[in-house]
């Protein structure tokens, strides 16, 4: 690989975006296996937290900081503006970047203005005999292709949210440099303009559920929601879905969880009859224990699930629903 690695941090205030920590443990043992530098790049207005935090981590070659009044409402168009410049001078072989709403919508912006491959919805990269590999899913992640990626240019790979391992702790202490980067934004020149900031309300906020006992296409039915609901009624839980049992009017918008609404990490995530298609799992990867309860053992959604069981869902809920019962008296 020729380059070093850019890694697109994620964050609001002081706090990191877990994929920004998945993405820095691939982009360290990339830059180990390549023999090049790692580099952090933080974006915003008052900055300083979120970079000294990725410099105490020491897995950091160099932090990148650009810190500009003009970040601060997350307008992409201004992102990408501050993005290709800091690319321009520090020519990396490949920039990183999660595939959440902002990537989503800064790598194909950033791969069109720089005229440079974009590969989206990746979960692995690696490098034997010098080749640049990365692997994204295909058909609601039913199959995995494998890219090949030519050195001669700059390449925009952004992962899936929970695809990649993040490392607990790392060997080093010393913190990582800092090193302030100046761009030119010419805000007069925008073409579009952030007017407000929208929180979502809805009757649950399931980003807060510690219990998650999620319906997908499987449970068959709408009627069928309320066995979700009595495990979840007898674990202190909240019952949420996904885009199919959303868009199929079985639970509301403020339920669905996935890449295109709520990302959520609760200590407990039951999927009932989920298949487990990327943008569901982006939105529920980082969830401490992830339960699965498929008919196809072959369902994607096993490949994240730390416990899976392959069955009726509709059989098997209301047993566990008893057990937890019978436990809890």
């Amino acid at each position: 690989m020729k380059g070093d690695i850019l890694v697109l941090s994620e964050h609001k205030g002081e706090d990191i975006d877990n994929i920004t920590y998945e993405l820095l443990t691939k982009g360290r043992e990339i830059a180990d296996i390549s023999g090049v530098k790692l580099l952090a790049l933080v974006l915003g207005e008052n900055t300083d937290s979120a970079a000294k935090t990725l410099s105490a981590m020491g897995v950091v070659d160099n932090v990148l900081v650009v810190n500009h009044q003009a970040l601060n409402d997350r307008n992409t168009e201004t992102y990408c503006n501050a993005i290709s410049q800091v690319v321009k001078e520090f020519n990396p072989g490949v920039f990183l970047l999660g595939y959440t709403f902002l990537g989503m919508e800064i790598g194909p912006w950033i791969s069109a203005r720089m005229n440079v491959s974009l590969v989206s919805n990746c979960v692995d990269l690696e490098i034997s005999d010098g080749v640049t590999t990365v692997t994204r899913p295909m058909h609601n992640g039913t199959l995995h292709v494998k890219c090949h990626l030519p050195e001669e240019s700059l390449h925009v790979v952004s992962f899936q949210k929970g695809a990649l391992n993040r490392q607990a702790e790392w060997k080093t202490a010393i913190s990582s440099a800092i090193s302030p980067v100046s761009v030119d934004i010419d805000e007069a020149a925008l073409k579009s303009r952030v007017i407000g900031l929208v929180e979502a309300v809805g009757e649950v906020d399931i980003t807060k559920s510690e219990i998650i006992v999620s319906a997908g296409r499987g449970i068959g039915d709408k009627a069928n929601l309320k066995l979700l609901q009595d495990l979840a009624d007898v674990l202190g839980g909240t019952v949420a879905g996904s885009r199919a049992v959303v868009d199929m009017g079985w639970l509301p918008l403020e339920r669905q969880v996935g890449i295109s609404a709520k990302t959520v990490t609760p200590k407990v995530y039951l999927a009932c009859g989920i298949s487990g298609a990327s943008h569901h799992v982006a939105g529920m990867g980082d969830s401490d224990t992830i339960i699965a309860i498929n008919k196809d053992p072959n369902a994607p959604i096993f490949n994240v699930a730390h416990y899976g069981i392959v069955g009726d869902v509709l059989e098997i809920l209301p047993v566990i629903t008893e057990e937890a019962r019978n436990t809890m008296r």
